[in-house]
């Protein structure tokens, strides 16, 4: 089993998500590749990369309080 989970492709690095057997996930964002996750650690992965997605295209405020 090798199949895509999910996918974000209006990005400006295409993001994916796929499962290659039981709790066994890999994360693409770009050139990155990374591989043999469990379920949590594709989430948290997969979640990272999202968010650094929109960061870069200024859809995030994560200043520290104060800062300008």
């Amino acid at each position: 089993m090798n199949r895509v989970c999910f996918q974000l492709t209006d990005t400006a690095y295409p993001i994916q998500l796929t499962q290659q057997a039981r709790n066994r996930f890999s994360v693409r964002y770009g050139l990155q590749v990374k591989v043999r996750l469990t379920y949590n650690q594709a989430a948290t992965e997969l979640g990272a990369c999202i968010m650094h997605a929109a960061a870069c295209v200024d859809k995030l405020d994560n200043r520290t309080p104060g800062e300008r």
